[in-house]
């Protein structure tokens, strides 16, 4: 049954929901225990290619500082780092500006972007449950609407009060990328991945472009070109914005408006071209970090992003193996749902159980993807891994001798 009233810019509705009966509930935990499967059968692959990848990828970065060449000009490409590992650091440069000639926007940096926003209806909502004398659940969704500025056109056909608030179909002006053909740090160009790298955006404010042009309609407010009102804005108004990643000097040593930049780079010297790297551990990379930096510290940069990135998808498996062990132990709980007391103390013992579990055989899986790299380090972890089993094997142990003295 659903109902529900509304006010204003808020609208409410409420629907009832029949509590499930006790086979039912059984029931869906046992569907519940074939998805729990998939999920713990999921995280052991997962896991064991975190670690390979873990590994590779540690190894190479290893590999790449060992072999590294430091460049101490950036204006000669010696034949004899052809094809080898070399770092350089200086200032970007680009041979033609980047411009959206729509409105006569233009400077010399890597990329320019323009930003179009348009004033619209958002619908947001939240839910509360309640549970009814009779064991039924009533469900309160609000839904309020507040205007904001979206980069996309909100769909409001799906609104739940779609008449009161309707947005435009479509954006009156389109967002755009430029992009510089050919950017060069010294004599060596950079290949597309390291261009996107530069991903460092700065605001063009409009009130210092030389040669803007606005079309009718259309004004300056701080950061934005505003096509509607400034103020006191209206659905379907529009703003417009500038950003750019990596300013630049051109080739004649001409600047922008803005200040070039200096980046340090890691990649493989190609004649004067700078590409991707390929090691003998596996991996191809190529770096490129802002300011002038080491070949050490921008190694050690990306091997603590290594390890970050390998905690979290350790921790991403570890959750997808308990959410398995969750839905397979379900049907447990719900077997003596109908004692609340038991029912409370077999769901604490179950919760525990599928920690314990899942986390010694996530430890387990990590352990055996290290073996082969650091077999110190993998008997440790199997070791922490068979240390709740141990300790609930003694507990079963001690309480077992003291029934039999009893």
């Amino acid at each position: 049954m659903q109902s529900g009233w509304q006010s204003g810019d808020r609208v409410t509705r409420v629907t009832y929901r029949r509590a499930p009966g006790y086979f039912q509930r059984v029931g869906n935990s046992a569907c519940g225990a074939c998805f729990g499967f998939f999920f713990v059968v999921a995280a052991f692959p997962l896991l064991f290619w975190n670690e390979g990848r873990a590994v590779q990828t540690a190894q190479s970065l290893d590999e790449g500082l060992a072999s590294c060449i430091r460049l101490h000009t950036t204006d000669m490409a010696f034949d004899s780092n052809q094809n080898r590992l070399i770092h350089l650091s200086g200032v970007l440069t680009t041979q033609t500006a980047v411009e959206d000639t729509s409105f006569g926007v233009k400077l010399y940096a890597v990329r320019l972007e323009r930003y179009v926003e348009m004033y619209q209806w958002e619908e947001s909502s939240s839910t509360h449950e309640y549970k009814e004398p009779n064991g039924d659940t009533r469900q309160e969704t609000t839904y309020s609407y507040h205007r904001t500025w979206k980069s996309h056109v909100v769909n409001s056909n799906h609104f739940q009060n779609r008449f009161a608030h309707q947005n435009p179909s479509s954006m009156p002006i389109s967002p755009s990328s430029f992009k510089s053909p050919s950017v060069q740090v010294g004599t060596f160009t950079l290949s597309a991945g390291l261009r996107t790298r530069l991903n460092q955006e700065h605001t063009v404010s409009p009130q210092s472009i030389a040669g803007l042009r606005l079309q009718r309609g259309q004004q300056i407010s701080g950061d934005y070109v505003y096509q509607g009102n400034t103020h006191n804005h209206q659905i379907g108004d529009v703003r417009i914005s500038w950003k750019y990643a990596g300013c630049s000097q051109t080739k004649d040593g001409l600047t922008s408006d803005c200040v070039p930049e200096q980046v340090s780079i890691i990649a493989r010297q190609q004649g004067s071209f700078l590409a991707p790297y390929q090691t003998r551990a596996g991996d191809t990379f190529e770096l490129l970090y802002y300011g002038v930096q080491s070949a050490e510290s921008m190694f050690t940069q990306e091997h603590q992003a290594n390890t970050m990135f390998t905690w979290g998808l350790r921790g991403v498996g570890f959750l997808v193996m308990l959410i398995g062990f969750s839905l397979i132990t379900s049907i447990v709980t719900e077997i003596v749902s109908f004692i609340p007391i038991v029912r409370e103390l077999v769901s604490f013992g179950v919760t525990i159980f599928n920690v314990c579990l899942s986390l010694s055989l996530s430890l387990f899986v990590i352990a055996i993807g290290w073996l082969r790299y650091r077999p110190a380090l993998s008997l440790t972890l199997l070791a922490i891994g068979a240390l709740p089993y141990l300790l609930a094997r003694m507990t079963s142990k001690k309480h077992t001798d003291e029934h039999k003295r009893m």
